[in-house]
């Protein structure tokens, strides 16, 4: 026991050395990471008091949750276009102005004050998701160390939970000895927090350039410009990387988006028992996503892509036969931890497929993506139809059949590297 413990230590050790020698050399990742925390950190407060405010507005629940697929839906639809905008115009200053969107949609919902308000900054919200997911990977992925690609998204991600979590917890607080007014304004402030790191820190492709070496060419070659080919993209040949991204979302997110409501009303759990499973996987991520990136880089990314479809069988035969709450606690923890490897090493294989054709990084990167964002929109979708139709047991089995499904996929999509 306490040799595991021993070695555990030592690889948490490598990483926090990895992710130091990345501040130093490599500050673009660095600053990306950053902006990952503080964005996520103020959106985590708007998101967990937007439901609260919406009803203290007169919204029904029925609005609400049409208010919260909107975004999805927008971003959905928007993600292809900016990934191409990505291309065009450069990967930093596509994510410039996505984070300076984020700080006016912080701003104007210190004054919102009507349910249309909302509506129209979720909107806002999508289009600004779907032009900064695309360039923030793209600089991940031309940034990164191809031996460490996994860590590196590992990384950014854990920070970006951890800002979440945080996020969560602060609005809580602020909520009870403030006011709604208060949360929007500080979730505005790290908004544009992250807006000045990803202007002062982040390179851009001109800029990288720059500190390349250039050597004159005298062939003849040089003498007598060639027109490059066109660039030809088959996205047809990603199709099946973008539905298997789909299908592990929406497995996972048919149980995320109801969990609240069967922990309370079909395990009977309270309301602080609920939130302390969600506390417990939120430090179990802390821990499973370096770890998972390493086990990518290093071992085999299959396994990290594969233990998603293995979490959610799994946690969802702890919550169909332990509806309690040592049963939901380990469901939780382990569909967090499935999603905490899933991340890193689907974010290598971005990095991976989108690497043969650079200048259209944003928009392979973009169109496969999109599976998983569209699976974000579907899996609690499906889930409601589900559980007011057949019940919670039902929607359960039909999780556990998908998951089986989708590693099935898995073995055929990824059959070659």
């Amino acid at each position: 026991m306490l040799s595991w413990i021993i070695t555990r230590w030592h690889k948490f050790r490598t990483g926090c050395s990895y992710l130091a020698h990345l501040v130093r050399t490599n500050p673009t990742l660095a600053a990306i990471t950053v902006e990952g925390f503080l964005t996520r950190f103020g959106f985590g407060m708007i998101g967990f008091a937007l439901p609260l405010y919406a009803v203290s507005l007169g919204m029904s629940l029925a609005e609400i949750g049409v208010l919260y697929a909107i975004r999805t839906l927008v971003t959905v639809v928007f993600k292809p276009l900016m990934g191409w905008v990505a291309d065009r115009f450069g990967s930093k200053l596509t994510l410039v102005i996505a984070v300076a969107m984020r700080c006016v949609i912080g701003f104007l919902f210190i004054f919102s004050d009507q349910p249309w308000h909302l509506y129209v900054l979720r909107i806002l919200h999508g289009v600004m998701t779907a032009a900064r997911d695309p360039s923030a990977t793209s600089l991940i992925a031309e940034n990164g160390k191809q031996n460490r690609m996994a860590s590196a998204f590992a990384w950014y991600l854990t920070a970006r939970d951890v800002g979440r979590s945080l996020g969560y917890g602060v609005a809580g607080i602020l909520i009870a000895l403030a006011s709604y007014q208060v949360v929007f304004s500080v979730a505005f402030v790290a908004s544009c927090a992250a807006l000045f790191t990803v202007k002062r820190y982040v390179r851009s492709d001109v800029q990288r350039a720059a500190h390349i070496p250039k050597r004159k060419d005298t062939s003849v070659k040089a003498v007598v410009p060639a027109e490059d080919p066109p660039v030809v993209i088959e996205y047809r040949h990603f199709i099946g990387y973008a539905s298997f991204g789909m299908m592990v979302t929406l497995t996972s997110e048919m149980m995320r988006g109801l969990f609240p409501v069967i922990a309370v009303q079909y395990a009977h759990l309270t309301e602080m028992q609920a939130g302390i499973t969600a506390m417990a996987s939120s430090i179990a991520i802390l821990f499973a996503g370096p770890f998972f990136g390493w086990l990518a880089d290093n071992v085999d990314r299959k396994l990290s892509l594969s233990f998603r479809g293995i979490a959610n069988i799994f946690s969802s035969l702890f919550y169909l036969f332990m509806p309690n709450f040592p049963g939901f606690l380990t469901a939780r923890v382990l569909d967090d931890t499935g999603k905490a490897a899933f991340r890193p090493a689907w974010g290598s294989v971005l990095a991976e497929i989108s690497a043969a054709k650079p200048t259209h990084r944003g928009r392979i990167i973009a169109v496969v993506d999109s599976g998983i964002t569209l699976g974000e929109m579907l899996g609690p979708l499906l889930a409601g139809v589900l559980v007011a139709a057949f019940g919670v047991p039902a929607m359960l089995g039909v999780r556990v059949l998908l998951a089986v499904i989708t590693e099935i996929q898995a073995l055929i999509v990824f059959r070659k590297k």
